[in-house]
């Protein structure tokens, strides 16, 4: 089982097997010197431990209130919280300490929440499969993928993906696929591997369309990436059917939820492919879209 990092209460430094301030429990240390220097400021909220029942209450009225701030403070009390109970019991305060730096990492855009992410991901991975809750292991590799992208960490980014791909299955959960099938076709891309990536954008929009949760965003998030992908490969004669399906998905999610950033994005896309067409191809003298494919460096 990994340790979850912590950060040293004075100077910010990431780690595991910090000291923690003997009287409160909660501010950890990386050693001695930076304890002492924090002690002026740390002295006016240290205070005895609050007892463990009290914590459980405090922990999820901040959770229920989206204070992340106020969950991560009873994070060095996580072990406690954990001890001696059901794999169930402990996936779900991994689950609560782990949307709390998720939040935090959304906001401040901070390595430290995407490292302490890291840690808690990767024991909850785990608890969640052995208490068979497998929608929820999934999506936990797909944020874990995503994570290791941002700390550039890509083979890593890229085994967890396949891992997402491969839950989602054995269980039926297309929505997985089609999530893990993107972030593998972006990975390719970013690699060189063009023609990969967009196979695997196009197997994502397959699983999107059978989404078992019946919801069109699946299908607007894998259409989003696999036109930019065909635009990029200026392959124009198979992006304008895929365009003209977005402005259709985006308008219908625009209808049913008011204005939605996706509708934008299609008149975007639309309003590019209109450039390309009727623009670009008649200067070079093209007599249809694929052969800009093989002879346009002008796009």
């Amino acid at each position: 089982m990994t340790d979850s990092a912590e950060s040293c209460a004075h100077c910010g430094k990431q780690g595991v097997g910090f000291k923690r301030c003997s009287r409160c429990k909660q501010a950890s240390y990386c050693g001695a010197a930076c304890q002492n220097a924090n002690w002026k400021r740390h002295k006016k909220k240290c205070a005895p431990p609050v007892p463990l029942q009290d914590v459980v209450a405090k922990l999820h009225a901040a959770h229920a209130a989206g204070d992340w701030r106020g969950v991560l403070q009873w994070e060095g009390r996580m072990e406690e919280l954990m001890a001696v109970r059901s794999d169930d019991h402990c996936s779900e305060i991994l689950t609560v300490f782990s949307e709390a730096h998720f939040k935090g990492w959304q906001e401040t855009v901070s390595k430290d929440h995407a490292r302490s992410l890291v840690g808690l991901e990767e024991r909850r991975i785990p608890l969640l499969g052995k208490v068979q809750r497998f929608w929820d292991q999934g999506e936990a590799m797909c944020c874990l993928s995503n994570i290791f992208r941002f700390l550039e960490r890509n083979s890593e980014a890229a085994t967890w993906y396949q891992r997402a791909r491969d839950v989602g299955a054995a269980h039926g959960f297309f929505t997985l696929e089609s999530k893990a099938c993107i972030g593998l076709g972006k990975a390719a891309i970013d690699a060189g591997r063009h023609e990969e990536g967009v196979a695997l954008l196009r197997n994502a929009l397959v699983a999107a369309e059978l989404n078992e949760l019946d919801d069109p965003v699946f299908e607007l998030d894998a259409l989003d990436v696999l036109v930019q992908a065909l635009f990029q490969a200026r392959a124009f004669d198979e992006v304008e059917p895929l365009v003209l399906r977005y402005r259709a998905a985006a308008k219908a999610q625009s209808e049913k939820e008011g204005v939605c950033f996706e509708e934008f994005s299609s008149l975007h896309f639309s309003a590019r492919l209109h450039e390309v067409l009727c623009i670009c191809i008649p200067r070079l003298g093209t007599p249809n879209h694929s052969s800009v494919i093989a002879s346009s460096t002008a796009i």
